[in-house]
């Protein structure tokens, strides 16, 4: 049996490299460059690369479309279909992520009493961290409690100039 077909595209920018991943027809994965230190510039797209299985390239068209929105801090249009996680906990934080309105923060326990699981705000943090689609399921809307940022994936630089620009926008 093939190995499923995918694709890949680099959106090259001035913080460094995002790699988007499509297969069977979904959103797999998306990467953000570390960016640890505060950057005095927003990050601007460059150039792109695809590579791999011309089919999936659709998609990625789409989650460049998308990018290209959340960099500039516009509304992004819908998102292209997006691979499920395998965890039904996870499955079912994300989904709660993706329900916290542009500009807005919840917190991790906001989210687990959400989820009718008011002691697992630390698994919530978990669930965030594991999220292989930022942008695209904002868990850089996720907040410690008291209002600290908590972490993220790229880095909490990522995190603060996501929620400034939709805040802005």
């Amino acid at each position: 049996m093939n190995a499923p077909a995918s694709a890949r595209l680099d959106l090259i920018t001035t913080w460094g490299v995002i790699r988007l991943c499509a297969e069977n027809g979904r959103l797999l994965w998306c990467a953000l460059p570390a960016k640890h230190r505060t950057a005095a510039n927003a990050p601007r797209l460059i150039a792109r690369q695809f590579t791999g299985a011309p089919a999936n390239r659709r998609v990625l068209r789409a989650a460049e479309k998308f990018v290209r929105a959340c960099l500039l801090g516009r509304t992004p249009p819908a998102a292209p279909p997006l691979t499920k996680p395998a965890a039904a906990f996870t499955a079912r934080v994300l989904a709660a992520l993706q329900k916290i309105p542009r500009g807005a923060t919840r917190t991790y326990g906001d989210i687990a009493r959400q989820l009718d699981v008011p002691r697992a705000a630390r698994a919530v943090g978990r669930a965030c961290g594991a999220n292989p689609l930022p942008l695209f399921i904002p868990c850089h809307r996720v907040v410690a409690a008291h209002g600290a940022l908590g972490g993220f994936s790229a880095g909490l630089a990522w995190k603060k100039f996501l929620l400034a620009k939709e805040r802005a926008g």
